[in-house]
């Protein structure tokens, strides 16, 4: 089992990282999709929401950190050749939707956060208890906002949900196309993401 990739492989941190990142987007896209679209605003569902949202944010926050350790990986080790059959055209497509994802995996924690951030809920005082922005309640992360701006949050909020949708279509793409590989193609693409070789 490779440590670091190779022409024909992914080695095992790479993969890690990959599938590791590939199962927490989906279950936040979940349960993102959950909580604005299902739960009721009523005393019990704004209850659950709370709950849900700081888990939500959490899990953000693992993505993130995730997603610096992949490029950061990714910066130090040489990416696997791609298979030679494949035409100038999905070539440029594999190239861009690679690296929307990445631009996405980012784009998605930071916007949570600032919209969160940005949200009067996140002020102390007030008739309501503050929401602060914490991590598995371990620590919190920074405000860049001391007063709630809900013009802004709603904005950022816009640019959240837009992110997710566009996070998820090229989710879909992206597994799609490794079916393809699989598949039609019959080369060793998603076999490298799953086996190193």
């Amino acid at each position: 089992m490779s440590l670091i990739n190779t022409r024909e492989g992914w080695g095992w941190p790479a993969r890690l990282l990959h599938w590791a990142v590939a199962a927490i987007i989906l279950f936040q896209l979940g349960v993102g999709f959950y909580m604005v679209n299902v739960i009721e605003m009523t005393v019990d569902g704004i209850a659950e929401r709370t709950a849900l949202t700081q888990t939500h944010k959490s899990w953000g926050f693992v993505v993130f950190a995730l997603a610096a350790l992949r490029v950061g990986w990714r910066l130090a080790n040489r990416r696997p050749d791609l298979p030679r059959g494949m035409s100038r055209a999905e070539r440029a497509l594999s190239e861009g939707t690679h690296l929307a994802l990445y631009v996405l995996m980012f784009a998605m924690p930071v916007t949570g956060w600032l919209m969160a951030s940005a949200s009067p809920l996140n002020d102390a005082g007030g008739y309501m208890p503050q929401i602060r922005n914490m991590v598995f309640g371990l620590f919190e992360l920074p405000d860049p906002f001391p007063v709630g701006d809900k013009t802004l949050s709603d904005r950022l909020a816009a640019i959240h949900a837009w992110a997710a949708f566009g996070l998820a279509v090229l989710v879909g793409l992206h597994a799609l196309a490794a079916v393809k590989h699989h598949l039609a193609d019959r080369d060793r693409v998603l076999m490298r993401m799953i086996l190193g070789r």
